[in-house]
């Protein structure tokens, strides 16, 4: 299409060379005394063939439709194996809505098994402080009993010795209390790293799991269900919601005709219906050589465009990716 349309500018500039030749020879037959009966019309004619080249009413421009905002690559921190993909190609998609998961058999048997180990360790631990009240029970009743002893000694009501045994028994009370504090410091302390290896789990778990990062619609998808995946490896395309734009190329004789502001109407390629309207928002400050339209550049490498932007108005209908023609009035009169 690009070199179809580069054609017609090329033979529009063939008939005003033409043109130029004809009005050069009707001016040298007057020159020679024949004046021509259609020597205002031929001027005429070469007049409105430059004047159209130079300033035209419209240029047509092919483009394609394209997101406001840049589409995003997407892409798994971790690496895996495909499991589900719950988006399909061109289906939208909610803020913060799962789109494809990879596998994560291995994180759930871990979090089982750290589930499982959290609530031994919480039995555990109750046991270790049950039995530290039971022993501070049990020193509180000793203490009692040493001290009535201790006064019956003082009054020689019983000899020293009977002391010893409750010494001993109250010695053992502290330290079973001493051992069941250490082993509740312990379990906590267990506690703590299982519930750091468990949030270390649940986030390999979440790197599995690709969310949208706002609403909007799934463009592609590079991989299938069961496919190995590497990490930071690009799974798919992801376009925001927002208004849509064409990205259009407008050949490098009517480049300087661009401006932001001007109107456009969009068409279907190669069709005359129209399918929206738009606005210029943007022109590229250069010329490029390269083709925004084609997956193969090497056919373009002579031709040099200026590459634009409209917003369109309407047409929520149009696909993304879409090819269109862009014609851009540049004449208000028209």
């Amino acid at each position: 299409m690009i070199e179809r349309t580069s054609k017609n500018y090329i033979m529009n500039i063939k008939q005003a060379s033409t043109l130029l030749f004809l009005f050069t020879g009707s001016l040298f037959s007057c020159s020679n005394g024949e004046k021509p009966s259609n020597e205002e019309q031929a001027r005429a004619e070469y007049s409105q063939a430059i004047q159209r080249i130079r300033n035209p009413a419209e240029v047509t421009a092919l483009g394609k439709v394209i997101p406001e905002e840049e589409m995003l690559e997407l892409n798994f921190e971790t690496g895996g194996q495909v499991a589900q993909i719950l988006v399909k190609e061109g289906e939208s998609a909610a803020d913060e809505e799962l789109l494809i998961t990879l596998d994560t058999d291995l994180e759930e048997n871990e979090l089982q098994n750290l589930e499982t180990q959290l609530h031994l360790n919480r039995l555990e631990q109750q046991e270790a402080r049950a039995q530290v009240a039971y022993y501070e029970k049990v020193l509180g009743q000793q203490q009692q009993t040493y001290q009535r002893l201790q006064r019956s000694v003082e009054a020689d009501a019983l000899p020293a010795s009977q002391l010893d045994q409750t010494e001993l028994e109250l010695l053992n009370s502290r330290h079973q209390i001493d051992q069941q504090q250490r082993q509740v410091q312990r379990l906590a302390l267990q506690e703590q790293q299982l519930r750091i290896r468990l949030d270390e789990v649940r986030l390999r778990r979440r790197q599995k799991q690709l969310y949208t990062p706002g609403a909007g619609s799934v463009i592609r998808w590079e991989v299938r269900t069961g496919a190995g995946v590497q990490a930071f490896q690009v799974v798919g395309t992801f376009a925001p919601a927002g208004p849509r734009l064409v990205e259009a190329e407008v050949d490098e004789y009517f480049a300087g005709n661009m401006a932001v502001g001007q109107k456009a109407i969009i068409k279907r390629e190669g069709f005359s219906d129209t399918l929206a309207h738009g606005e210029v928002v943007f022109t590229a400050p250069n010329l490029s050589d390269k083709s925004i339209l084609s997956e193969d550049n090497t056919q373009f490498e002579d031709l040099q465009v200026r590459r634009i932007k409209i917003r369109l108005k309407d047409g929520e209908e149009l696909l993304l990716g879409m090819k269109v023609e862009a014609i851009i009035q540049i004449s208000e009169n028209r």
